[in-house]
């Protein structure tokens, strides 16, 4: 399924969207859904204004997209893997 979305540029676009229920606390037959783009693009967001879907810039950076962290051990000596252990010392 796909829902129409307004982009800044003024162009109309389909997006993928799931069905989500418009109220959640409803039970039974009265509970009813609509159309809610799926927000994973990593540059837009999806916001409802009135009955139209909007695109909205996303600002910040991905955490994927980050430097790597070393990891915990790296800074023990002893868990280093690079450094000669004990027992090849004495030999």
């Amino acid at each position: 399924m796909a829902v129409i979305v307004q982009f800044p540029d003024g162009s109309q676009r389909e997006v993928a969207s799931q069905l989500c229920p418009i109220d959640p606390t409803a039970v039974g037959t009265q509970v009813r859904f609509r159309q809610v783009p799926i927000n994973c693009d990593p540059q837009w967001r999806y916001v409802r204004v009135a009955a139209t879907w909007h695109a909205i810039a996303r600002h910040g950076a991905l955490a994927i997209l980050l430097p790597p962290v070393d990891d915990w051990w790296q800074g023990i000596e002893a868990m280093d893997d690079a450094a000669p252990s004990d027992a090849s010392r004495a030999a």
